[in-house]
């Protein structure tokens, strides 16, 4: 966006950062953790990326929804309730389960309950055939102790579990639990070949206070608050789950042990349309398997975001469609993308991160988003991505983003990293960008090593198609970029890559091609903005070479190549009466100090920075 550029005496800023020294043990709720460390090399400062892989533990009798000798049979009905073998109690219409063992239940009932309150050693499994429970006065089903409760869908059976809109029992009135109408103290596993329809009139559907896991399964939620609730984990395998909500969709909440609050989704297809955030983990959010989901919730007044983590959130495969009023992907840390195809609509980001992204692979298609791709520092180094912004369509940002200020839903913030830091890498993949704001826009620096890019820029004078107050250096791949004069930027003259920059004025539609002195094509694109400058960059533009423009076949205006940004463009954007960045050489201000842009302060690692502690998911 428009920036005031600010003259500033230099400031010396010493940072010091605190590692982290961060320690999982694979007793720690079945979590463990790798961290890989890659590093590199960017504009002299060393780059460390980390990235966080959740090895969830399933059980072989979980996946494979074993079933042991039955303890006891239950039928249900109105009429009668039947109990055939030990270990369970009959007061009423509620069904008490007191010790370990596998309890088959079938049947009917209007207005009842299964409470399990065994030793909190004892595992218990309950299986369900086709039973349909409603309860009137509390939770159809209730785990108030266990070591770990599983529920076994029986194969090709359907099953329905409903509460009301008020409970009158509560088995802890001090917490006023249970508060769902599938709840577990323990640990809590679905698993099995049949389905699950849960009915939540009264709070959430399916709640766990330690770790929850399903497997393979069909659920079904309909829920007047949150759909899937885990306090420790979340752990999702190979299941088919469909969640309407009117509070958020799937989310872990432990905020007290850095090991926990995670997420992690392995298979299956998940469907959510929530009012609040569809998917939200406390601490890292990991991602294999086909996700759609439908936000609606006022991004104005609460948050509403597609996929949230506090802290990381890494993307591996699947088909990813989100629609969302806020941020579509959303971290308080970093984001990394290793696959998946995805399609994104957001009333706010399309992807954002406070502190990193990294895009190594995927084909990303943001159809609509306030800014397309936003973080502290970004780095792509494969996949294709296109991106739509109302405002900017890649964005490296400081501190709070100032566009952000007048209205924006959402209003993200960012890390305290310094602007030395902030940085935009391209080291490869096929980028295209469309923005009715800046198009690839760094309030700090922008590297492009490789990689094919388009810049499809504004109309409007007060933006630019290329934004950086520090410098934008060119060594590799393939760019294109047009737009509006009016806030013009080249490339910096520290590229090595030669550049040419053609000062014409085109409409959209136009088919514009770049030809060598022997009529060899260079370059080419068919413009989807009306625009006046025009840059191209690439390995066959050599030093002292003539290059020809031509619009839909006809000339526009040669240049020969003399320095690494050959430019014909007069005039170009100018901030407090200094021009910004390189514009066209030949016309630069006597009175130009570079240095006045330069930002203070150096940060040399960035491995150093961690996540922000305690940061409001926003």
């Amino acid at each position: 966006m428009n920036k005031y550029i600010k003259i500033a005496l230099p400031i010396i800023v010493a940072i010091c950062v605190l590692l982290f020294a961060v320690g999982y043990s694979l007793n720690k709720k079945d979590l463990d953790i790798v961290i890989d460390n890659n590093s590199s090399s960017v504009g002299n400062v060393e780059i460390v990326t980390e990235s966080t892989e959740l090895n969830v533990e399933y059980e072989n009798s979980e996946v494979k929804s074993d079933i042991g000798n039955y303890s006891a049979k239950i039928s249900l009905s109105d009429s009668n309730i039947s109990i055939e073998g030990a270990g369970v109690t009959r007061s009423g219409s509620t069904i008490t389960i007191l010790k370990a063992g596998v309890y088959y239940i079938t049947g009917t009932l209007s207005d009842g309950n299964i409470v399990v309150s065994a030793d909190k050693s004892d595992d218990v499994q309950i299986v369900l055939d086709n039973i349909n429970l409603t309860s009137r006065t509390t939770a159809p089903i209730n785990c108030v102790k266990a070591g770990k409760l599983t529920i076994t869908l029986a194969d090709g059976s359907i099953n329905t579990l409903t509460d009301s809109s008020s409970y009158t029992v509560f088995t802890d009135t001090e917490k006023s639990e249970p508060d769902a109408t599938v709840f577990s103290k323990s640990d809590l596993v679905i698993n099995g070949n049949g389905k699950l329809v849960v009915n939540s009139k009264y709070s959430d559907g399916i709640a766990s206070k330690d770790g929850l896991k399903i497997i393979s399964a069909v659920v079904e939620i309909n829920s007047v608050d949150d759909g899937i609730r885990g306090k420790d984990y979340v752990a999702i395998k190979d299941a088919n789950i469909n969640i309407t909500s009117k509070g958020e969709g799937i989310k872990s909440t432990n905020d007290e042990d850095e090991t926990l609050g995670y997420i992690a989704i392995d298979g299956g297809n998940i469907s959510i349309k929530s009012e609040a955030d569809a998917i939200q983990a406390e601490t890292i959010l990991n991602v294999s398997g086909n996700i759609n989901i439908v936000t609606s919730g006022d991004a104005n007044s609460s948050s509403s975001k597609g996929l949230k983590a506090g802290k990381e959130i890494t993307i591996e495969s699947g088909n990813i469609k989100i629609s969302s009023t806020d941020d579509n992907i959303h971290s308080n840390g970093i984001v990394v993308i290793n696959g998946g195809t995805f399609e994104l609509s957001s009333g706010d980001d399309g992807i954002h991160a406070d502190t990193d992204i990294v895009i190594n692979k995927g084909n990303i298609n943001i159809t609509k988003s306030y800014e397309g791709i936003e973080s502290d520092y970004i780095e792509i180094n494969g996949g294709t991505i296109s991106v739509t912004a109302s405002d900017d369509g890649i964005n490296i940002s400081g501190g709070n983003d100032g566009s952000a200020m007048m209205g924006r839903p959402g209003q993200n913030s960012f890390s305290s990293v310094e602007s030395t830091n902030r940085k935009l890498v391209i080291n490869g993949g096929d980028i295209t960008v469309k923005a009715t704001g800046d198009g690839l826009d760094a309030n700090g620096s922008i590297y492009m090593n490789g990689g094919n890019v388009v810049v499809v820029g504004t109309t409007s004078g007060g933006n630019g198609a290329l934004d950086y107050d520090r410098e934008m250096v060119v060594t590799g791949g393939n760019l294109i970029v047009y737009g509006s004069t009016g806030m013009w930027q080249n490339p910096s003259s520290s590229s090595t890559q030669y550049s040419v920059a053609f000062g014409v004025s085109g409409k959209s539609g136009d088919v514009v091609v770049l030809k060598d002195s022997s009529n060899n094509e260079i370059a080419s694109t068919t413009t989807q903005n009306s625009y006046n400058a025009i840059v191209f960059s690439n390995s066959k533009i050599k030093n002292g070479e003539t290059y020809t423009l031509y619009v839909n076949g006809t000339s526009a205006g040669s240049l020969t190549v003399s320095s690494s940004v050959t430019s014909n463009i007069s005039g170009g954007g100018q901030m407090g009466g200094k021009m910004r960045g390189d514009f066209n050489q030949n016309n630069m201000p006597q009175d130009f100090d570079s240095s006045q842009m330069r930002p203070q302060g150096e940060r040399v690692n960035r491995g150093d920075f961690k996540f922000q502690e305690k940061s409001n998911l926003n």
